[in-house]
């Protein structure tokens, strides 16, 4: 990356080195004398990439650069300041370098169109005549702050149409590109197909557990039965277990007595 000259300190590159790649960077120097014992001293040095105005101006999608027209509808009623469109473009550059300009170069006579030098915008300067051409064929130039200042042009056709509503119609009529059907598309539409039917099959299941444990329970649900025995006990039963109370009565106290049985249906 870089050199020293041992006898004389100078420092030489021996590459050239961008600014967008890399802004800084560091070394350190070590000087040594020739006396026994040799004696050293370091010393870092920082070295700054100072940007260059090497990147010429981007347009920016919808439209492209010099190369292919781009067209543009207006309607013949359009007033002062009607918005045409707008160019927008980047740079790779930093700083004053980076700093763009649009300007706008239309035919001689014409007077038609102005253009905002810093923000690209397209718009009419008055209203229409018979006069006016119903094609107007435009050039944008994008340029940047540099010295030398680098640039870029995109073409623009403005078409004056009669109403707004031709172009609504005009854009409803722009065939359209049909795109392929990707191999990717179609398992992304087998795998929501797939997870949904799981879905409704998870969901159209656990309604009928549901309903069945409630037929169920409703099934061997039995209304509880309560039997007196001769000797003074009782027993309660209520589905498929019963259960033995006795009781014995003392002076003041009462005593009862629970025993389970279950039922062999």
């Amino acid at each position: 990356m870089i050199n020293i000259n041992s006898a004389t300190g100078d420092i030489i590159s021996l590459q050239s080195f961008n600014y967008e790649e890399l802004k800084t960077f560091q070394f350190k120097v070590q000087a040594t004398d020739s006396g026994v014992p040799p004696l050293r001293s370091n010393v870092t040095v920082n070295v700054f990439i100072l940007d260059e105005n090497d990147n010429s101006p981007t347009i920016l999608a919808p439209y492209s650069e010099h190369g292919s027209v781009n067209s543009e509808s207006i309607p013949y009623s359009a007033e002062a300041g009607y918005f045409v469109a707008k160019i927008r473009a980047v740079d790779a550059d930093s700083g004053y370098n980076a700093l763009l300009s649009y300007h706008l170069s239309e035919p001689k006579g014409n007077n038609l169109f102005r253009m905002g030098t810093s923000t690209g915008e397209i718009r009419t300067k008055r209203r229409m005549s018979d006069n006016d051409l119903k094609t107007h064929p435009l050039v944008v130039l994008v340029s940047d702050n540099g010295d030398p200042s680098l640039s870029a042009t995109v073409s623009i056709e403005v078409v004056v149409v009669e109403s707004a509503a031709d172009i609504q119609t005009q854009f409803r009529h722009v065939p359209m590109k049909e795109e392929s059907f990707s191999d990717l598309n179609l398992y992304l539409l087998i795998a929501i197909v797939s997870v949904s039917a799981i879905f409704l099959l998870s969901l159209i299941t656990l309604i009928a557990v549901r309903c069945h444990r409630t037929d169920g329970g409703l099934g061997r649900y039995s209304a509880p039965m309560i039997t007196t025995h001769p000797d003074g006990s009782w027993s309660y039963s209520k589905s498929t277990q019963q259960y033995d109370v006795c009781s014995a009565q003392t002076h003041s106290r009462v005593t009862w007595w629970f025993s389970q049985q279950r039922f062999h249906l």
